[in-house]
């Protein structure tokens, strides 16, 4: 098992929303992305980076939203025209991955994929949440069905 079960407590991100197709693995570059995360990293944000997927909308192609920013605790971080997601309180498989863009992030699915196809996991699809301890590490939150004991 390449993941483990964690109950995360409620978490909020904030910044800039782009509504993305899933993309499949190989197919990284997403221009809209791109162009989000350049805007937040040139800007004094008010916490640790990290991006929350919400509002899946599977029976139209599996378009989801992105908040592409950083942790935030009070409204006072929030930089002006950010948005701000909230990260329920729930059960989650967390998978890590440490390397370098693009490459972490297809280890990173290819972990994922391997535990939906397993039945590892069932997905709940409420909201998945990434941060990023630091410049070559990805934690990926995945909200799940609950299933035995957390770590």
């Amino acid at each position: 098992m390449g993941f483990e079960i964690v109950d995360l407590d409620e978490t909020w991100v904030a910044g800039l929303p782009v509504r993305s197709p899933k993309r499949a693995l190989g197919r990284l570059n997403d221009p809209a992305l791109d162009l989000a995360w350049s805007s937040v990293l040139k800007q004094d944000i008010g916490g640790p980076l990290a991006s929350i997927y919400t509002d899946f909308a599977p029976g139209i192609g599996s378009y989801n939203t992105q908040i592409v920013g950083y942790q935030c605790s009070t409204l006072a971080q929030v930089a002006r025209g950010h948005l701000i997601a909230r990260v329920p309180r729930a059960r989650y498989a967390r998978f890590s991955a440490v390397g370098h863009f693009p490459d972490v992030m297809v280890r990173l699915w290819q972990q994922i994929d391997h535990a939906e196809e397993q039945r590892e996991i069932t997905r709940t699809f409420t909201a998945d949440y990434e941060c990023y301890p630091h410049a070559y590490k990805i934690d990926l939150y995945l909200s799940i069905e609950h299933a035995g004991p957390a770590a």
